[in-house]
Parts: C-alpha cells; structure tokens; sequence
C-alpha cells in the first residue's frame, strides 16, 4: 500500500468520542465523506475519507482542532511486523509515501497514549536512528525545514501505521505531547497547564500573539498561585485574585500583588495584557466571565480553562464558543477565539483569546 488512506489523531484516553465527532466534522465541511472510528480509552481515533485522492490533509485545519493533539496520513498497517525484522517492512512502506509526496525532513516514532501501549516507548526509541539512516541511504531524506515528516505509530509489537504529517498543519512534538518538567518550587502541578497553554498560544507566529516581560497579569482563582508563579517566572507582574491562600514563594514576590476576593466579582483598576482563569466552576459559567471582561475592554488577551461535564464534552465546548462570539460579535468586538486540550489538562480544555485594537 502506497497511498495514506486515513487521518490518524492522537488525542486524551478517555476522549476518543470527542475527537471522532470533531475530526469528521472538520472533514466533512471541506465536503469529504469520511467515516470514522474510535475504540474508548485507546488514546487516538482513525477517520477514513471515502476518496483517499482527496488531500485531507492538507485542507484539514489542525489549528482549528481542540480534541486532536496531532494528526497524521497514514496507511492501512500492512504488512505485519515480525518481531525479527520490524524495520524492513517500515522502510518498504515509507519509501513509497516519500516517492508519493516528495523527501521526509524528519522522522518521529510513535505510540498511543495509553496504558497498554507504553510498553512501546523502548522500541521507538531502537528503531529511530536506524531507520532515519536508511531514509537517508535511499534518498527519501532531505533536512529542508517545513518537508513533510515521516510518520511510524506502533500500536502494538508487530503492528504500525506509517505516512506523513505536515509541520505547518501539525504539532510541533513527536504524538502532540510537550517535553515539560514540573519544577520543584512550582506551588502546584497547574503551572504546568499555563506554560503548555503558553507554548501553543503565545509565540511569535501566526494569530497568537508574544509573552513579554514587563506585561502584566490578572490571575482570577489564583490560590495556591501556580499559574501566577508561571507567570512571574517570565517577568510578568500579576495581581492573583483569590480567597485562598497562596504559596509562600509566590506570594513574596515583588511581581505578585494578592488580592483575596471572589475572582467572579473582581472589576481591575488597570488594564492587564493577560486576563488568566483556572476556576473550578461551571464551563458556561467561566465563559461568559471571559466574554464580560472582554466586551469591557478590560484586558488584552485571556488563557482561561473549561471544566467539562462528563457527558456531550464537545457540545458544551461549542456551546461555551458560541456564547463569547456572540457577545463579543454583538458589540463590534475584533478578537481570534481559539481552544485546545493540552496534554497537561485532564477533564478540560483550555481557551485563548485575543482582542484586536
């Protein structure tokens, strides 16, 4: 088989559904019939255009997505693997994806995020470097930054799907998942949900917009301060609103300024670059706090998390959109709305928005 016929996406266990009903959608609206499927708690789903000419891909929007951490054309799985010669077959398979669609400009290696399937971290990291050095051998590598990658997901020992992914219109780490380190002085494990959000929503590129020090922030439900201790450690004064207590190394901070007070009924007295809200509350609830800061003109940007109910996730992350593009349509509003579930979420996504001038 030398053709990819179907979209493979990693996303969360237990949000195979979620994932699904997203990415056939998105296909679907480029008006490709695609059929799809989704085992709960494998960690990825597979959705199958009826044409396999159609060039889902490219006109797929990754960007767009929330549910998917990275999407990659892949093939059928065949041949199977033998535990004795895994890569001959691998290397058979990607030199024809390489003559289809031009040279690879890396390779990644990679296996689903899933209990049963960690098992298979060794075995990539084997095979990575010799395969990398056969591609090279046969011609199908050439290291031009923004080629097509080479793309090898195991699913099990002697089973993998191999094709390509575009580094324009993916992630940009191997299975979407970010290489971060809790620090030890973060006060607590959510510090690491800001600096993913960080990562994905403020660089230099495209609709988002930098993080610079000097800025300033508005933490809403800070306590015990990790998004503000984040924060900080990029030279961004935050004043973090909150009841609670925070941790003693972030609340000694001459950047930091606590406020105790419900994070609902905070009005700032100054206008912030960064408005942030990690409460637990009611995703509708948490929406229209963000549509009401933004329709006042009291920030610049916000990075704000959606606690999902169990049932109809993907619904209620539509619904949450749809009720701050509304408000904020309806007054004139210019803003890019963008959400996405981090690999540090769990029961969650995670929003971002940008106010024009």
């Amino acid at each position: 088989m030398d053709t990819p016929l179907q979209l493979f996406a990693f996303c969360r266990g237990g949000f195979e559904q979620e994932c699904q009903n997203e990415l056939k959608t998105a296909i679907e609206k480029t008006g490709i019939v695609a059929t799809a499927l989704a085992t709960p708690g494998s960690g990825y789903c597979i959705v199958t255009p009826r044409d396999p000419h159609d060039g889902v891909l490219q006109k797929l929007s990754f960007q767009n997505l929330i549910f998917s951490r990275h999407v990659i054309a892949v093939d059928d799985g065949l041949p199977l693997l033998t535990p004795k010669d895994r890569l001959s077959p691998l290397r058979h398979r990607l030199q024809a994806v390489s003559r289809r669609i031009g040279p690879f400009s890396q390779l990644w290696l990679g296996w689903p995020d899933n209990e049963a399937s960690r098992v298979l971290a060794p075995l990539c990291r084997t095979l990575a470097g010799r395969l990398e050095a056969m591609l090279k051998e046969d011609g199908a590598w050439e290291s031009t930054a923004g080629g097509p990658r080479g793309e090898v997901v195991f699913l099990t020992g002697t089973s993998a799907l191999t094709g390509y992914s575009l580094p324009r219109n993916s992630s940009r780490w191997p299975m979407g998942l970010p290489r971060l380190r809790m620090p030890a002085n973060a006060p607590s494990r959510s510090a690491l949900k800001l600096e993913e959000a960080l990562h994905w929503f403020a660089d230099q590129g495209g609709a988002n917009r930098p993080i610079l020090p000097g800025q300033t922030a508005v933490d809403l439900g800070a306590a015990p301060g990790g998004w503000t201790w984040a924060m900080v450690g990029r030279g961004i004064a935050v004043t973090a609103v909150d009841r609670g207590r925070m941790a003693e190394n972030v609340a000694a901070s001459s950047l930091v300024r606590h406020v105790r007070e419900d994070g609902f009924r905070f009005q700032p007295d100054f206008k912030p670059d960064w408005l942030l809200c990690d409460i637990i509350d009611k995703p509708r609830k948490v929406a229209d706090l963000v549509a009401r800061w933004a329709d006042h003109g009291w920030c610049r940007n916000a990075i704000f998390n959606l606690k999902l109910p169990m049932k109809k996730r993907w619904e209620e992350v539509g619904l949450c959109r749809d009720r701050i593009t509304e408000t904020l349509a309806g007054s004139g509003r210019v803003f890019h709305l963008q959400f996405r579930q981090l690999y540090h979420d769990r029961e969650e996504v995670t929003g971002f928005l940008k106010l024009g001038k």
